[in-house]
């Protein structure tokens, strides 16, 4: 298993979470569509890569990328395009297509041709969505296969259409995924899932659509247990043949405390650049691996945890921010009455649940009940606020 550090895991060096990839093949097989929940980082692209490349489930999958996608019709018909990539698609499309079925004739945007089908990008009066319904709802997939379409950063997506067209044209564009994921004759055949690391659910109740993604079943992608770090991070060292101590294992993960694959792996990272002694790591090489892990050379690992703060918050919200990271940064909790007193201060007592709420989903702070104070998810990110940021 290598290191991958940064970008997703796939094959023989994904980590395999038995317990998120059977949550979501149990949600699918009691027949809903899905919306991934988890912040950035936790590994949501690693495990739907997984799905994909293992065809878990006896499923048929398509991997749809539409961060970059800030218009209704280009998304449409980059769906369309992935599909069509797929294993003996293209054969029965055009067999399809060639039929005198109904949904067949009224598609307007594909043509074949010698090599295949390939698409009418000049005809101006061509819906991509219309075309995309027609094509699922006539296409016949193997008995009893269900196409599962993977969908990566579909929040982002309804922030650039935002951006771009407006409040109106986003709510067309949330309703006209919702008309598809439950139109009766694609329903029994076609799943969905979306995930993003930004919320759905913040994302769409900002623009008052969240009777849109109603019909969605949410499942959160948690961090790896106890078990499973301790395995991940033995599997990691032991490829380049190096093992850790029983009570360093536990030094590291008890200092750890948040148990995301990417943050082990940054600290794997910094094991295997020491000068390691019989090819052991003791506690002494686990401290100094915190150290180095919020070293400047890792800088762009963590940065996004701030840049992001200014696109999600703006004004007296984003100053209510920074100040009660800060507070959390340095004495290490806030209390949830001074998050309401300094919401008050900042004149944002009315928005400061929602606040909080976008700041857990986003994998900054979590609520400790007993204490009733929240505190960094991650004492790796708070350790880099401290350096950089307060």
């Amino acid at each position: 298993m290598k290191n991958v550090v940064g970008n997703p895991a796939r094959g023989e060096n994904f980590f395999r979470r038995e317990r998120e990839v059977r949550k979501i093949l149990t949600s699918i097989s009691n027949g809903n569509n899905i919306q991934i929940a988890a912040p950035r980082r936790v590994g949501k692209t690693s495990i739907l890569f997984h799905m994909l490349d293992e065809a878990s489930g006896g499923y048929k999958y398509v991997y749809v990328d539409t961060e970059s996608i800030d218009a209704e019709e280009d998304f449409y018909k980059k769906l369309l395009k992935e599909i069509l990539k797929l294993p003996g698609m293209q054969r029965a499309g055009e067999k399809f297509l060639k039929t005198a079925n109904s949904f067949a004739r009224r598609i307007k945007g594909l043509k074949i041709l010698e090599v295949g089908i390939d698409f009418e990008d000049d005809h101006v009066a061509i819906s991509y969505y219309e075309d995309l319904v027609h094509f699922l709802s006539g296409i016949e997939l193997d008995t009893n296969e269900q196409l599962i379409i993977l969908i990566d950063e579909f929040p982002q997506t309804i922030l650039n259409i935002l951006a771009r067209h407006g409040i109106d044209a986003t709510t067309r564009f949330l309703q006209s995924n919702r008309t598809l994921r439950i139109n009766p004759d694609i329903l029994d055949k076609v799943r969905f899932i979306y995930t993003g690391s930004v919320g759905l659910n913040h994302t769409v109740a900002a623009i008052d659509s969240t009777a849109f993604i109603n019909d969605l079943n949410t499942l959160e992608i948690e961090p790896l247990g106890k078990e499973e770090a301790a395995l991940f991070l033995a599997g990691l060292l032991a490829t380049r043949g190096v093992v850790i101590r029983d009570i360093a294992r536990e030094h590291l993960l008890k200092k750890l405390e948040w148990l995301i694959p990417f943050h082990i792996q940054l600290l794997v990272q910094e094991l295997l650049r020491m000068d390691l002694s019989n090819s052991s790591v003791d506690c002494h090489h686990v401290d100094l691996a915190f150290e180095e892990i919020v070293s400047t050379r890792n800088d762009n690992h963590f940065v996004h945890y701030y840049s992001r703060l200014k696109t999600q918050f703006k004004g007296q919200e984003l100053k209510y921010v920074s100040e009660i990271l800060r507070i959390m940064a340095d004495s290490g909790c806030i209390s949830q009455v001074e998050l309401f007193d300094k919401a008050v201060f900042f004149e944002v007592d009315g928005q400061y649940r929602k606040i909080i709420a976008i700041l857990v989903y986003d994998g900054y702070i979590h609520h400790i009940s007993n204490e009733n104070v929240y505190r960094f998810n991650s004492p790796i990110v708070r350790m880099w606020w401290l350096k950089y940021v307060y």
